[in-house]
């Protein structure tokens, strides 16, 4: 592994505890025990600094750490009240904080011959947690098995049936993984240097989450090869809607999200006209009834509503920076990396923080 794209584990693990320091008080704790649900992001600061934040629907900032590089997305464990940010690929690192900021910050360190790429999720209990892996190697995507109960010590991996595993989720039955292969081969020697463009073979898995045993593969049309599926959101029983990034000419505009339900198989959705996705789905949420999806794009400036049903477009939000989207029981909460916090249809933001959100903004209720 490069020396420039690795965190020294001696090193790192010898500063965690002074590194990792919660800044919550006495009146972030009330906002806590007064809040029904939460949101994370890994965060900018302005002075360049890497961090992970909780906030409540009141957009009210409850807790922040420090990182020692860019983190991409955070998971929550409603049981242990504890959330774990990911390194941005290639990072190694992943923080394990507990969201009242009560105890330390743990950290977790990818294996050798592995890193993160920047999602995970806990099981329906929360003594499991699942991230997602390459091991670079011998160029294939793994799920890396943590033990939340023994100090998040790994104990196993599964195969991800694919090459770049990005976001993972637990479907609603609690005993399915989705895993969202992008199908491009990376390595840390080359940092974020995509290897294999012309040999690309993104899928869509559903594995069994206690043995790892392959349930379905869904994979794209092969003229559709480029299409990196990256991001995804459960609807249903048995479904999720998928986001992707095209790798393929800026003159071509091809569709950048769609379903796939178990038993029936992936839709491409119509592309989105003029382009205005500029080729790259950076979040994807659906709505608590299940009727709407919402895709954003840092690139375009924009976050999409469209219908779970049908993919046509229901409406087109300007948002300058668009990243990070999450569903409430009111609708769609947007993040962008210019600060901004906002709620479908608001005209001005619900917040401006004076911090860039990451691409991703998780939500969890308490309850």
């Amino acid at each position: 592994m490069s020396a420039l794209s690795a965190i020294n584990r001696r090193t790192f693990i010898a500063g965690a505890g002074s590194l990792f320091l919660s800044t919550l008080n006495a009146q972030s704790a009330g906002i806590l025990g007064e809040s029904e649900v939460l949101f994370s992001s890994c965060i900018k600061q302005a002075d360049g600094n890497f961090g992970a934040i909780i906030l409540n629907e009141r957009a009210e900032l409850i807790t922040q750490i420090d990182l020692p590089g860019r983190g991409h997305a955070v998971v929550f464990d409603r049981t242990s009240k504890k959330a774990v940010a990911f390194a941005r690929r290639p990072g190694n690192f992943a923080a394990v904080f507990d969201v009242a900021g009560s105890t330390p910050t743990q950290t977790i360190i990818a294996p050798d011959g592995r890193h993160f790429y920047g999602h995970g999720v806990f099981s329906v209990d929360g003594k499991i947690l699942y991230a997602s892996e390459n091991d670079f190697e011998e160029n294939t995507g793994k799920i890396g098995i943590y033990d939340v109960t023994n100090s998040f010590s790994r104990i196993g991996e599964f195969d991800s049936h694919g090459i770049g595993p990005h976001e993972i989720l637990l479907m609603q039955d609690g005993k399915t993984l989705a895993i969202a292969n992008g199908g491009i081969e990376t390595h840390p020697d080359f940092g974020r240097a995509k290897l294999n463009l012309s040999t690309m073979q993104p899928s869509l898995v559903f594995l069994d989450i206690k043995t790892g045993d392959l349930i379905e593969k869904h994979t794209l049309p092969e003229k559709m090869n480029r299409l990196s599926i990256r991001h995804l959101a459960a609807i249903g029983d048995n479904g999720v809607i998928f986001g992707c990034q095209f790798e393929g000419a800026k003159s071509d505009a091809p569709p950048l999200a769609g379903r796939c339900d178990i038993g029936k198989g992936i839709t491409l959705w119509a592309a989105v006209p003029d382009n205005a996705l500029a080729n790259y789905v950076g979040s994807v949420a659906v709505t608590k009834d299940g009727k709407y999806a919402a895709i954003s794009s840092p690139k375009g400036g924009v976050f999409i509503i469209l219908d779970t049903n049908s993919g046509n477009i229901v409406k087109t939000y300007q948002m300058e920076g668009c990243g990070g989207l999450a569903a409430t029981q009111k609708g769609i909460v947007a993040s962008s990396n210019r600060g901004a916090l906002k709620g479908i249809g608001e005209k001005e933001p619900i917040r401006q923080f004076p911090f860039s959100f990451d691409n991703h903004l998780m939500q969890t209720s308490q309850s």
